[in-house]
Parts: C-alpha cells; structure tokens; sequence
C-alpha cells in the first residue's frame, strides 16, 4: 500500500514538471513568433506604448554606435532627436581637402540645441570635460557664407575628486588636465560667437557651456549619429526578443497590460490560442496541484 502511494505521488510530481514545462515553452514559442512577426512587418502588426517603442530605438541607436553611456539625461536627449525629428533634416556628405575625410554637413540651418546638448553629453559621458580651440581658419563650406573651421582639443581633468569641472583654465594650468582627442567643426558666425564669449584661445574652456554653444552654431556632425538616428527611427531595425518574451508572458497569463497590443488579425488569433492555452494548463496544474491523494 505504501509502494502504491509513493508511485502515486511521484506520478503526481512528474505530471505537475510536465505542464510547467509545457508552460514555459509554450510562453517562449509564441514569444519567437511574436518576434519573427514583427520584424517581418517592421513592427506594423504591433502597437506599441511610446516609451517601450522609444526605449527599444534608444537602445539599438546607442548599440549600432557602440556607445555604452548608461545615464537617463543621454537617452532622453536621443529621444528628442528622435521626436523633434532631428533625423529628417538634409545631409550631405564633403571630403575635406587637407586631412581627406568625410564630414556629414546640414545646410537648412544649424545643428541648434538638441544636437548641441546630445554631442556635450557624448563627450561628458567619455570624462570629457574642457576643450581648447587650437586653429581657426576660414573654410566656407559648399558655397556657405561665414563659415570656420575649427580644431578643437578635448581634455579631461586628471583629478577626479576636484570640482573643477566648470572652471576657465589658463595655459599654464593645463598640465591638471589630459588631452583626449582632436575634433574639427564648421560653424557659422564664428568671429561673433568668440566676441561674445571667449577670452582668449589659450584657454581651456569647460565644455558644459562653451562647447555646446559651439556646437548650437556649428554645420557639421562629429560622427555617423544623424545616419543611425535616421535608420532607428524610420524602423530599419530589429526589434529585441525580450519585448516579445514579455508580450507572451503577459498574454498567457492574461495579465494584459496593454503596453503591447496586438494590430492585425494573425497577431489577434496567436494571442487567442496562447491565452486559452495558458488557461488551460494553468487549471490542470492547479487541479493537480491540490488533488486529495486519500
């Protein structure tokens, strides 16, 4: 009789891992589905909250660059770009003459504040924290009036305990701080701006406000960011399997919290079976569960 019921239970054990199992993979199927679904549609048979979807663009902007900056001011100010639609303004791309690289131009007007503030924080996320103008020339740019170039070092300050972040360094107190890397920009109205502004080149000047406003001027882009912005935000990308995972666990377990709708027929019916599914197997596991073995 003991045998018996020792038998009896370890079938009762081994049904309860076999619809778990069955649980978990069906949660991880239809979330492979979900996934392959709305890649294939480029995210159309979805809808999407506007965070998760902005999240997602966000995270695959930084990854196509290879930035790793983990700070909530850096991704909100990406989501400006991407909202005020910074991506749809015209490029184009000009080799320079002297050092023979590409440079990305916008001819409609200005970078302005948003890209100012997205390429400070770039750099303030690498330790960044003066810069220097070492050279100006003027270099109008495809037949642009007013136009300068610069080359601008950047430095970061050697001690990271002092609070020296915003201070005007003079040349013979550069020796607190270590060169980083050297950047050209194009910027209209230079003379003016440096009136208004500067005290003398010899200086090192934080980058919190003096570069940034270099940049509100400037007519070139540091690097490949308007491209990218422009790829992730017109939907050339793949979305992240772990939203679609989250979509399924959702569903089958009929939490349903609306962040994630489904937006087309097929996706409706694959929502439907896995919900009816998940219900059905949820009450066999709970009926074995709590079975009287008396």
């Amino acid at each position: 009789m003991k045998l018996v019921k020792y038998l009896y239970k370890m079938r009762k054990k081994n049904l309860l891992l076999i619809l778990g199992g069955i649980y978990i993979f069906t949660l991880v199927t239809f979330g492979v589905i979900y996934w392959k679904v709305a890649n294939e549609s480029a995210g159309e048979f979805f809808i999407f909250q506007n965070d998760i979807n902005m999240n997602t663009k966000v995270n695959i902007f930084k990854k196509n660059l290879k930035i790793k900056i983990y700070n909530k001011d850096f991704n909100n100010i990406i989501s400006r770009l991407i909202t005020f639609e910074e991506y749809k303004r015209p490029l184009v791309r000009l080799r320079s003459d002297k050092d023979k690289n590409m440079y990305f131009f916008a001819f409609d007007k200005p970078l302005g504040e948003n890209w100012a503030e997205y390429y400070y924080l770039l750099f303030n996320g690498q330790g960044i924290t003066h810069m220097k103008i070492e050279n100006v020339e003027e270099s109008n740019v495809n037949n642009m009036t007013s136009t300068y170039k610069l080359n601008v070092s950047l430095y970061k300050i050697l001690d990271k305990n002092n609070n020296e972040n915003y201070m005007i360094f003079r040349k013979e107190e550069s020796r607190k701080l270590q060169k980083v890397r050297s950047i050209t920009i194009w910027i209209k109205d230079y003379p003016i701006i440096y009136e208004e502004l500067f005290k003398g080149k010899d200086h090192l000047y934080p980058t919190s406000f003096y570069f940034m406003k270099i940049m509100e001027n400037s007519v070139s882009f540091l690097d490949d960011s308007p491209l990218v912005l422009k790829s992730v935000a017109n939907g050339k990308f793949k979305y992240p399997f772990w939203n679609f995972l989250y979509f399924s666990a959702v569903t089958i377990t009929t939490l349903g919290y609306g962040d994630i709708l489904p937006n087309s027929t097929m996706v409706r019916v694959l929502v439907m079976f896995e919900t009816i599914f998940g219900v059905v197997i949820i009450g066999m596991f709970a009926s074995c569960l709590f079975w009287n073995n008396k």
